[in-house]
Order: structure tokens, then C-alpha cells, then sequence
């Protein structure tokens, strides 16, 4: 018997559509994902997490958006296989350590520099007249978890090559 309240036929769950601007390894404008895990300030990521959880996070994500890339691209040049996002793994482990030491420098010295603390003097008299843009966002533009992932992502890429 037909129950009228029940489709004979369940129709297929299509695929959600990708936003590329999430992948780290696209080229064109980067969003970042925007789950607060990789929106946090790389400084607070980097006191918060050890060497090796940072490290198999970032290097996971990376492997797994060189996968996406590899499985639900459109137009894949052939060199763009499994064993290239496999290469890709490889050389961001390899990079990992000196380019997470670099990007950790440079971010304390923009901190510890005379202009940020001027900036930061400036925002606070900001602050007190009420006129801060609410917008403002007192971290460098390369503090987050998502900018070591498109950075290390990036460089991987030109060295595993195509």
C-alpha cells in the first residue's frame, strides 16, 4: 500500500558545492575556513597545542584539501593524482618546522615592534572616545592557524611540483 505521506522514491542528496576560497591550496582569494580552530591567532594556536598536534593538523589539512582538490576538482590536469597530494603531504612535513619558526619570529617582532605599540596606544584612545571601527582586528595579517596552512600549503606545492 501507498502511504501518500511518503515519497516512493527518495530523492539522491546531492553534494554540497565547495567553496574554494576554504582551500589552502587554490589560487585566488583565500577566505580561510571559518571554524574558529583555524581562525585562531597562530601565536595562541602555538602555546595551546604541542609541536606534533599543530603540526598533524596543519599538515592534515593540507593533505586533505590537496585530496579535495584531487577528487571533486573539475578539469584536473593529469599530474593532479593522489600520489601528488601524497608528494604535497611529504614536502609540507619536511617545511613545517623552520616555516613555523619563521612565522612565530616574525609575528614577535611585529608585536614587540615600536609602531604596533603606538597602534595599540592609538586604538585604546580609540576605544575610549568611541570611535573604534568595529571592524578592527589588532592581529597581523598572517596570525591564524589558516595562514600557516595557505603559506606551508603553498610552498609545499611548488615543491612537490606538477
Amino acid at each position: 500500500m501507498n502511504d501518500p505521506l511518503m515519497p516512493s522514491a527518495i530523492p539522491p542528496i546531492p553534494e554540497p558545492e565547495i567553496n574554494w576560497g576554504y582551500n589552502c591550496l587554490t589560487s585566488g582569494i583565500h577566505h580561510g575556513r571559518p571554524e574558529a580552530l583555524w581562525t585562531l591567532p597562530l601565536l595562541q594556536a602555538a602555546t595551546m597545542f604541542t609541536d606534533n598536534e599543530l603540526q598533524a593538523m596543519v599538515v592534515g589539512r593540507i593533505h586533505t584539501d590537496a585530496l579535495i582538490m584531487v577528487h571533486r576538482g573539475e578539469d584536473n590536469p593529469e599530474w593532479l593524482t593522489e600520489e601528488w597530494a601524497q608528494r604535497l603531504k611529504e614536502e609540507a612535513e619536511n617545511l613545517y618546522g623552520s616555516l613555523l619558526e619563521a612565522k612565530l619570529d616574525e609575528l614577535n617582532s611585529y608585536y614587540d615592534s615600536p609602531a604596533y605599540r603606538r597602534d595599540m596606544t592609538g586604538i585604546v584612545v580609540r576605544v575610549l572616545d568611541n570611535r573604534l571601527n568595529p571592524h578592527f582586528n589588532p592581529l597581523h595579517n598572517h596570525d591564524s592557524v589558516n595562514m600557516l596552512c595557505r603559506i606551508l600549503g603553498m610552498s609545499a606545492c611548488r615543491r612537490a611540483g606538477a
